[in-house]
């Protein structure tokens, strides 16, 4: 016997085709469901079945990882405003501190440490700048954040590395024109600057006290710049094995 459907050899006992499972004999078919149901049933099966459109846009914007990104680089470009308005600040707080301090030298290294530190200030808000646009112009990728993260690292280490490096210059002047400790003046940063072993005791009344602030500010700048690479660039060294493992696991399917 062969079957009415396919044309597959079958047996006198079989009730359904082996080759396709078309119904044979007198066996009552079964009705093909209607077309609404049918649709109604592939429209359950797909991926987000129920979803609210405006639920299903968010999502997707957000799965392009431009949105992010702009998001990131806007908050980076405000971020360098507030820079420059907090170094304001505090070259203002640190101008009343040199008035209030009873020499004329103190009060000339006091100008000098406050110049220093609005340069500093202007410099990490172009800092942003720059590594905002660089978090703009970033190419589409499997992922998003990773790349984004390796840039905020790099920004992150600059701009503590042109922080450290004003303020050491600065307080190393200051203690030099003075006599005075750094410390004294900078009382305000907090933990921006290491703690200096032997500084306080001196008190800065000394050459050899304003080089050694110097040094150790320039070695906590380089320190800092040296780590916040190293992790920028392990972020991207990872991303490079996520992608070259996807690639071999998709060349081993196709294989």
């Amino acid at each position: 016997m062969f079957c009415t459907e396919c044309g597959g050899n079958i047996s006198a006992s079989d009730r359904a085709c082996p080759s396709c499972g078309a119904r044979q004999g007198d066996a009552p078919a079964r009705p093909a469901a209607p077309v609404a149901v049918r649709s109604a049933v592939a429209d359950y099966k797909k991926p987000g079945f129920g979803v609210m459109g405006i639920t299903r846009s968010i999502l997707g914007a957000l799965a392009e990882g431009s949105v992010i990104r702009n998001a990131i680089a806007l908050i980076m470009r405000l971020g360098a405003v507030l820079v420059l308005l907090a170094g304001l600040l505090l070259v203002i707080q640190i101008l009343k501190m040199s008035f209030q301090i009873q020499s004329a030298t103190a009060t000339i290294g006091g100008l000098l440490v406050a110049v220093l530190l609005a340069g500093a200030a202007f410099a990490i808000a172009q800092i942003y700048l720059y590594r905002a646009q660089s978090v703009h112009d970033l190419e589409d990728s499997p992922f998003t954040v990773v790349p984004i993260l390796s840039i905020l690292f790099r920004a992150s280490g600059e701009a503590y590395a042109v922080g450290a490096v004003s303020f050491g210059v600065g307080g190393c002047l200051f203690t030099w024109l003075s006599g005075m400790s750094p410390m004294l003046l900078m009382s305000s940063l907090g933990g921006f600057m290491p703690p200096i072993p032997g500084m306080n005791e001196m008190g800065g009344q000394s050459f050899v006290s304003g080089l050694m602030f110097l040094v150790v500010m320039i070695a906590a700048a380089f320190g800092a710049l040296v780590a916040f690479y190293a992790l920028a660039e392990l972020v991207i060294v990872l991303v490079d094995i996520a992608l070259n493992v996807r690639r071999l696991v998709k060349g081993q399917a196709t294989a």
